[in-house]
């Protein structure tokens, strides 16, 4: 979907998106109502048993740490938490649950009313014209080029708890879909895994916005340590519903919002960026065209990078829910809660906030090092080994290189920071080297380079190649007057006004040491000898 076509619709359209986050709870060992392990793959249906296959007589017994792990997920985003809650029964008739129904939440979910607050920054922001309900942010130190930004609040809903339903596999359709397939088979091993859906509030108003809100939450979800959040692996899926409204009729509230349409199979956060931008084009151009948007739900194809129908939207009437006759309501006591409240970790707002105080980072490089939990843990790793030393390294120069040619290495190979050769010991090692002199900034590059195709360490690389940096006075002295007197025209300039020459000089006593000598001490002696 070409960006100027979006730019073109939201000018004259306001979009309003709601996400469903549905997360797997991968890190409980066992199934919500049943004692079989929770893995991802492994030989169909054979992790199932009577309860999560729906046999007769098999009753449901309730993950007790999923739902201390839904209660921290509601904390960790601001939700109110039920003190008084209970399981229903949602009921349809598709073969990915043998009994018919899924044990699930409906009116009285665990968590309710929280919210996220989210930061959107250069290209993303223009796609939103400014509404109320934005502040904006300061962007001159975000590392954009001159695109302002601005903070939303996006309201949660609910956070419920439910089972996850088994995984439909279609063969012979040229999609994977079952439209044309020859034949359908169900792996029962996913079924009854405890999956958490988060509902937000129809506060989003662009793609780029969806996409925020969703990497945010992941981040949240991986701190908390609940979930693996694997969108590859599926624990962690977003379905979206979208709409869209007149700009004269934004902020008119709900009776003027339009049709939505449902949005699923987006299993990347391009992916929810990619299919909201071409839902919301088609919407407007099926309004342009005299037509009217149906509620229903949509299937996102990236190969065709198009949305097409899937079935008509269900309701909640449809499900029939009632309440799980199989279970008792849960009644919580505020010192419960109050415990689950003690265990939450820093959050990422708190650490970013902590890191540009603590650390003296500005924001972008602030934001970015929180973003991934294995670059944060190794930033504050390196930076506790750089302050024991003499002369100590300092934060800023090591979220320099952890940003710069430490990222670079890890994209290039694909790696996570835990994986890289270049551990925080190390890279600190070589960073110290050039904070006493050792070896320059440039040289510093070319070690980092031989470090990570080899064990060694900075200074056994270092001396292997002769790369020592020369910070001997006199010896620097004694080859700057050597290149000033082979050079006596460009003195004659530089002394006549041609300061700029400087540069030569110190490339020639560079070239000469082979580019062994202290850049710094060049140029101060070079610039002694000139003047």
């Amino acid at each position: 979907m070409p960006k100027e076509r979006l730019a073109e619709v939201l000018t004259q359209y306001e979009a309003v998106i709601g996400l469903e986050v549905h997360t797997e709870l991968t890190a409980c060992r066992t199934k919500m109502f049943c004692g079989c392990p929770v893995e991802f793959g492994g030989e169909p249906n054979t992790r199932t048993c009577p309860v999560c296959l729906g046999l007769p007589g098999a009753l449901p017994v309730p993950n007790e740490k999923a739902i201390e792990y839904t209660v921290l997920a509601g904390l960790a985003t601001s939700c109110d938490i039920a003190l008084w809650s209970q399981f229903h029964r949602k009921n349809y008739f598709y073969p990915d649950m043998p009994k018919d129904y899924q044990i699930s939440q409906y009116d009285l979910p665990f968590c309710s009313d929280g919210q996220i607050v989210i930061d959107i920054e250069g290209a993303g922001a223009a796609e939103r014209a400014h509404r109320a309900g934005t502040e904006p942010i300061d962007a001159t130190d975000s590392g954009n080029t001159g695109t302002s930004g601005y903070s939303t609040r996006i309201g949660v809903t609910r956070i419920h708890l439910e089972e996850d339903t088994g995984k439909m596999v279609h063969l012979g359709g040229s999609e994977g879909r079952i439209g044309g397939a020859t034949e359908s088979l169900v792996d029962f091993n996913r079924a009854g895994t405890p999956l958490m859906e988060l509902v937000s509030e129809p506060d989003i108003r662009t793609p780029e916005e969806a996409r925020t809100f969703a990497q945010k939450l992941r981040l949240i979800y991986l701190t908390l340590g609940i979930s693996d959040c694997s969108m590859e692996e599926g624990s962690m899926r977003v379905d979206a519903n979208v709409s869209i409204r007149p700009r004269s009729s934004a902020g008119g509230g709900p009776e003027t919002f339009g049709t939505k349409a449902e949005i699923k199979n987006m299993n990347s956060f391009k992916a929810l960026h990619d299919g909201l931008a071409h839902e919301i084009v088609r919407q407007a151009e099926v309004i342009a065209d005299g037509g009217e948007v149906c509620q229903e739900t949509r299937h996102w194809d990236a190969g065709a990078k198009r949305t097409s129908t899937l079935r008509t939207k269900e309701y909640a009437s449809d499900y029939r829910y009632f309440p799980e006759p199989d279970m008792l309501p849960f009644s919580f006591t505020e010192e419960w809660v109050s415990g689950i409240a003690a265990a939450l970790p820093e959050l990422p707002d708190a650490r970013r906030a902590r890191f540009m105080e603590a650390y003296g980072l500005p924001a972008h490089d602030a934001t970015v090092l929180t973003e991934d939990l294995g670059m944060a843990e190794y930033y504050e790793s390196a930076v506790a080994a750089g302050a024991t030393l003499l002369p100590p390294v300092s934060p800023k120069t090591i979220a320099n290189w952890q940003l710069g040619d430490f990222a670079a290495h890890l994209n290039a190979a694909g790696l996570a920071a835990v994986e890289s050769p270049m551990t925080w010991d190390r890279l600190v090692g070589l960073l110290a080297l050039v904070e006493d002199a050792s070896i320059s900034g440039k040289q510093a590059k070319d070690v980092f380079a031989e470090m990570l195709d080899s064990k060694e360490s900075a200074a056994g690389v270092v001396e292997r190649l002769g790369m020592q940096q020369v910070s001997d006075v006199g010896a620097i002295e004694q080859v700057v007057d050597r290149v000033i007197a082979a050079n006596p025209g460009q003195v004659e300039q530089y002394r006549g006004g041609k300061t700029g020459l400087i540069g030569y000089f110190v490339g020639q006593v560079m070239k000469e040491t082979k580019g062994q000598a202290n850049p710094a001490m060049v140029n101060e002696i070079v610039k002694s000898r000139l003047d």
